[in-house]
């Protein structure tokens, strides 16, 4: 019969099938493709809170924006840009904008295909206007054009020294921004544009905004650490109408970063009550419980939007590396967590975009180093999803009844949902899954012994178990 899931899941087996079958033995799954290796994006002075503006565009490009730093000084002097290929080649840095004390930037991809980064700032002299402005790009971020002020109300002269979130709902901009100790709106850009503030006297003094858009709704969702009362971290619907206000569980912490569904509604923060146990909330109700590592703390937590409705989760701990898992279709289940270890001596943020199907992972952290600790910055790396399988056998005898083979029958899975056309591969012979994730295989002999068995498929980490016959 079907044994457990191989693959270090932690769910317990979906379904079981009566066979006249030998005892089977499994061992956990090993995933055999390479770690993810960590390469440096930026030198920044980074923290908890958003350092970058990034976007997925249609072209499978992850554009990020970020300010930039005169050599020897801490004090911004521009924004530059940095994509990562569909195949996931991190690109090299282009200047968008030089000369200007800019605040983080927050990033858009408007239907037309152009990419609109917001930030707040001073002009430099003569002018030394204050206020929201925007460049534009039209050629995935080769050329950025001169800027222009596209703040409204009291945005457009009091957001200069604000750091920007920026979404859409719909085909309507909305930035979200940190200004005089609460958080302010702005649909729209330019000069008429509305603005609201979307904090009281109850959830506000807040900082490390984080907005995330639901794509059933068009809904744009803000975080924000408060510092109000006896603090919390918030999450509100503010775009296109306000919803409520809620606190997230478990302690205050520096950020709450959001993720978005790329399809059906929800957006999602991961918490922690415990310092362990990680759990994944959804705004508007519900949380469902992802999992934890021994002696892995979750003292950062991150979120990013995965394919066909998936929710990546990840949370690690100073010294010890990251955790990160993904979710099914319904975000109900999680595959096996995996373990990496970008090398972080102060872990600050977790982030990432997982839209193609792997992770974009981005790590702001102060890395370990021989000697001298090595500056801050964000680091990237590809993280490829974790398959599970559920195998049996069943022997197969001649007309004297001995055991002249065995037909293997294994069920691969992804969070508990079929994978189809993934190979499965033993003892020389090869065969794919069908539509409900199934594949069999006879393989001749009668067994006794280990068999290697290895599971395969495009874009997730190949997976090997063996099956005692």
């Amino acid at each position: 019969m079907f044994g457990k899931l191989a693959g270090l899941s932690r769910q317990p087996a979906l379904w079981a099938v009566s066979l006249t079958a030998v005892a089977t033995m499994l061992v956990p799954g090993i995933s055999t493709a390479a770690p993810a290796k960590f390469l440096r994006v930026t030198t920044l002075s980074v923290g908890p809170f958003p350092d970058f503006g990034m976007q997925r565009s249609a072209d499978g490009r992850l554009h990020l924006i970020f300010q930039t730093t005169a050599p020897g000084s801490s004090a911004p002097n521009g924004l530059a840009t940095r994509s990562i290929s569909a195949a996931g080649t991190l690109g090299p840095q282009t200047q968008a904008l030089s000369g200007w004390s800019t605040a983080r930037p927050g990033l858009l991809a408007l239907p037309n295909g152009t990419l609109e980064a917001v930030f707040g700032a001073t002009s430099p002299p003569p002018n030394q206007v204050s206020g929201l402005w925007a460049i534009t790009s039209g050629d995935g971020g080769g050329s950025w054009s001169a800027p222009g002020n596209v703040g409204s109300g009291s945005l457009e002269s009091l957001a200069y020294g604000s750091d920007i979130t920026a979404q859409l709902a719909g085909v309507t901009p909305v930035l979200t921004v940190p200004q005089a100790g609460g958080v302010v709106i702005q649909q729209g850009l330019g000069v008429g544009s509305p603005t609201q503030l979307v904090t009281d006297a109850s959830d506000n003094f807040a900082g490390d905004v984080n907005s995330a858009v639901d794509a059933a709704t068009g809904e744009v969702v803000a975080s924000w650490q408060s510092l109000a009362g006896s603090g919390g971290d918030f999450i509100r619907g503010v775009a296109p109408t306000l919803g409520a206000a809620v606190r997230a569980p478990g302690p205050a912490r520096t950020e709450l970063v959001l993720a978005g569904r790329d399809s059906g509604p929800g957006v999602f923060a991961a918490y922690t009550t415990d310092g362990s146990h990680v759990r994944l909330l959804r705004y508007g109700g519900g949380s469902v419980a992802v999992g934890r590592v021994k002696g892995l703390s979750a003292n950062v937590l991150g979120v990013a939007t995965g394919r066909d409705g998936r929710i990546w989760v990840m949370w690690g701990q100073d010294g010890l590396g990251l955790a990160v898992t993904r979710s099914n279709r319904a975000v109900t289940r999680f595959e096996p967590i995996q373990r990496l270890n970008p090398h972080p001596f102060t872990l600050y943020r977790l982030s990432g975009d997982g839209r193609l199907g792997p992770l974009d992972l981005l790590v702001d952290q102060i890395p370990t180093g021989k000697g001298s600790v090595p500056p801050a910055g964000t680091f990237y790396g590809r993280v490829l999803p974790e398959l599970s399988v559920q195998l049996g056998s069943k022997a197969v005898k001649n007309k004297s009844g001995h055991v002249i083979a065995h037909k293997l029958t294994a069920k691969v899975l992804d969070a508990g949902d079929a994978v189809s056309g993934a190979t499965l591969a033993a003892k020389g012979k090869k065969a794919a899954t069908n539509a409900k994730g199934i594949a069999t295989l006879t393989l001749s002999g009668a067994g006794g012994g280990p068999v290697a068995v290895i599971v395969a498929h495009v874009g997730y980490r190949q997976l090997k178990t063996k099956l005692t016959l």
